[in-house]
Order: C-alpha cells, then structure tokens, then sequence
C-alpha cells in the first residue's frame, strides 16, 4: 500500500509540472519561445524591480496593475526622476554594491545614444521586437517605450480662445504683439538644464533651422525654463505661467481628468509637432535580470502598451486599439500630418552638438 502510494504521488508531481507551467505561460503570445517560463520561474528567486524613470505614479499605475496580474510575486518600486537624473543617479550607483536600477526610462536621448554606441545596456532580443516598427530598437539593448507628443499648454480661464496659441509661430507673434502680458509667464523645459529639453529642442531647432532659432531669440526673454512638466501645468493652473511650450503630453492629459483639470488646454503645435521617442533598457549588470526582461517584454506587447496608453503615454504598436487610450502614434499622425512630426530620435550628433547647443539655447535666452 506504501508502494502504490508514493508511485500515486511521483505520478501526481509529474503532471503537476507542466500544468504549473501552462498556468503561468498562459496570457502568453502564441509567438513566444517554449522556454519562456523558465525565465518567469527564475524572477520567482529575485528581489523585485526598481525601476528609475521620468515617468509619475499615475503613468505607471495601469502598467503595474496588469503586469502584477501576471507577476504577482514581483515587487516592483517606480522612481519619479528628471531625465537627466535617471542617468546620473544610476551612472553614480553602478558598481556600487548598493541597490540600483533594474531598469531605465527616460527621454535622455542623448544619453541613450551614447548607451547604444558604448554598450551599455543588455543586448536582450525582446520576443516582442518582431512585432514593432523599426524605429523601436535604434541600439542593441536600447529599445523606445513610447512616442510622446510635446503640445503647447495654457490656462483656459486666462487667455481666450483667440489668444491661444496654436504654434510655436503663432506663440512669438502673440508675444511680440502684447510683451507685457507674455513676459515671464511663458514656460517651457530648460535645454541647459535638462536632457528631456536638450534632446526636444535640439531636433524641434534642427527641423525649423534659423527661422526657429530667431523665434526662441524673440520670446527667449519672456521665458522662464523649468526642468520638469508637472511644475509647468501646475504653475499654468495657478496663473503663474500663461503657457507652455514643448511640454510632454504625459505630464498633462491625466492631469485634464482630475479635479481643475478644466483649467487646462492643450494644442499640437501646427507648424512641428515634436514626438519624443522615450527611451527604455536594461542595465548589464542588473541584480534582477530576469524580472527586468519580463517588464520589458510586457511594456513592448499589446497588453502592455495599451496599459501605457491609459497612463497618459503614447503607445506605438499599430495593434493597439485607439478606442482604449486617449492617444496613438498613428492617431497623431493622421492628426496633425506625418510631414508635421518632429521626431525625436537618438542620432549621434545629439552627443557631438549638445554642448555646444547648449551654450547657443542660453544666449537665445537672453536674446541674442
């Protein structure tokens, strides 16, 4: 009766295995590898996800809640960063033997360009990658999370409809027509200050060349720079700013849907609308190697990005249904014209020019 017993329970374990298997493969693509659940059950013996980002908890509130349907055991902590400091933080950390990152994301893309041609970031093949365009993987191991649009804010109760710019044209020729009102409440990212606004700026003035840059000349005066968007649409609901410039769509369409959120307006600049690829990796030296790939792999797939779609960003995989989020690469495109997005990549030259373009943004200014 003993023999019989434990021949019942070995049988009873050895099915057991490939039920536990299928049960946590099961949301799975068909298109994934057969192997995958051996990287879900090396997250198991990991320790969570610390994630660095210049992303708020209400961006990656959906993203969390339906990757922890999946991953419950996988405790994931969000930093809310600058840009730039996604980077330096983690740079400074980085064999350190304390707690980093397991995984950025940031519109630094300079910073991204620079990990892409140094290596920097874990040459990992997402099972996802076959599925999205080809402007989704610029480097080995650095891959784009979202396409951001960068609109013109303002308050609504401040300016009527006729003072509402539309453009980055129409915003100089408004401010040059009334300086006393514009002066010192227009906004916008500080390039000297900030990789976000070094990167969005840099390609916004590389696509309007010098018509652009004797805009900035013009209003520069009239500008106060900021180094995040949250502070922007804040002090433009307060009446402190009248508008914004280049600031990041995540930072204000969620902040429409909450309470004051009326206050509020946006508009996609008429004559360029900057798109920022946002950039996402996996550090090489990552602790948690395995729970990182499974957050990348889902912020890549549909499930993933439609997720990022209801926390403000802007998905790109062209299988995302628009009706589920607020936004899409395509939408935008049909919207404003494909020959009116200003993309903002990770080319080389932003490493080469930056300095340079920085010391030009501050004398703009300035005025000069």
């Amino acid at each position: 009766m003993k023999i019989r017993t434990t021949l019942a329970t070995i049988a009873l374990a050895a099915t057991a295995l490939p039920l536990a298997a299928t049960a946590q493969t099961s949301h799975l693509p068909d298109y994934y590898p057969d192997n995958y659940s051996e990287l879900i059950e090396a997250s198991k013996s990991e320790n969570g996800l610390v994630i660095y980002s210049n992303m708020a908890d209400n961006n990656w509130a959906p993203v969390i809640e339906g990757f922890n349907k999946h991953y419950p055991w996988i405790k994931i902590e969000t930093l809310d960063l600058g840009s730039g400091t996604v980077h330096s933080r983690w740079e400074a950390e980085a064999g350190s033997g304390s707690r980093t990152a397991d995984l950025l994301v940031s519109g630094a893309n300079d910073r991204w360009a620079r990990y892409g041609l140094e290596g920097k970031m874990m040459p990992y093949e997402s099972p996802e990658a076959p599925k999205l365009p080809d402007f989704a993987k610029p480097y080995p191991g650095v891959n784009v999370m979202s396409t951001d649009p960068l609109v013109i804010t303002y308050n609504t109760m401040l300016l009527s409809e006729k003072e509402r710019p539309t453009g980055f044209k129409s915003l100089v020729e408004m401010a040059k027509a009334n300086p006393g009102k514009f002066k010192g409440r227009i906004t916008t990212y500080d390039a000297s200050r900030n990789s976000f606004g070094l990167a969005s700026w840099w390609q916004t003035l590389r696509v309007k060349g010098e018509e652009g840059w004797a805009g900035l000349r013009e209003i520069g005066p009239m500008i106060r720079g900021e180094t995040s968007g949250g502070p922007m649409n804040e002090k433009i609901a307060a009446g402190e700013y009248l508008v914004g410039i280049g600031v990041s769509g995540i930072t204000i369409f969620p902040r429409l849907e909450q309470p004051g959120g009326k206050i509020l307006g946006f508009a996609f600049p008429d004559d360029g609308t900057p798109v920022m690829m946002r950039g996402l990796g996996i550090p090489k030296d990552t602790a948690n190697p395995n729970s990182a790939k499974l957050m990348l792999d889902y912020l890549l797939s549909n499930e993933g990005q439609t997720l990022i779609g209801k926390g403000g960003l802007t998905p790109y995989r062209e299988d995302v249904d628009e009706s589920e989020v607020r936004y899409t690469f395509q939408a935008i495109s049909d919207l404003v014209g494909s020959e009116n997005m200003i993309v903002v990549g990770y080319e080389e030259d932003l490493i080469k020019e930056a300095e340079e373009f920085a010391k030009k943004w501050t004398a703009a200014m300035s005025g000069k």
